[in-house]
């Protein structure tokens, strides 16, 4: 399948796995809820924070914030670039 479709191509597992839930009745091709808290998460609080840390230091660098709140550097800095 690899020469027909290249690295595009789905694992045999991922398949025989698919085939398992279509012959038990699983048609349902949406994505299903997933427990546990969303992977991004943007407050209100947080950017108020955020603003005010700017407020006192217009010179605060990115890393600074995310050592001062906590955050994982370069996830702040993705966040920040949108």
């Amino acid at each position: 399948m690899k020469e027909v479709y290249g690295e595009q191509c789905l694992a045999r597992c991922t398949i025989f796995r698919w085939c398992q839930r279509y012959e038990v009745g699983c048609v349902n091709v949406k994505d299903l809820p997933r427990p546990g808290q969303a992977h991004v998460v943007t407050k209100s609080a947080g950017i108020s924070i955020v603003d005010e840390l700017i407020r006192q230091n217009r010179r605060i660098t990115t890393h600074e914030i995310a050592v001062e709140l906590f955050l994982y550097y370069r996830w702040f800095s993705k966040k920040r670039d949108e």
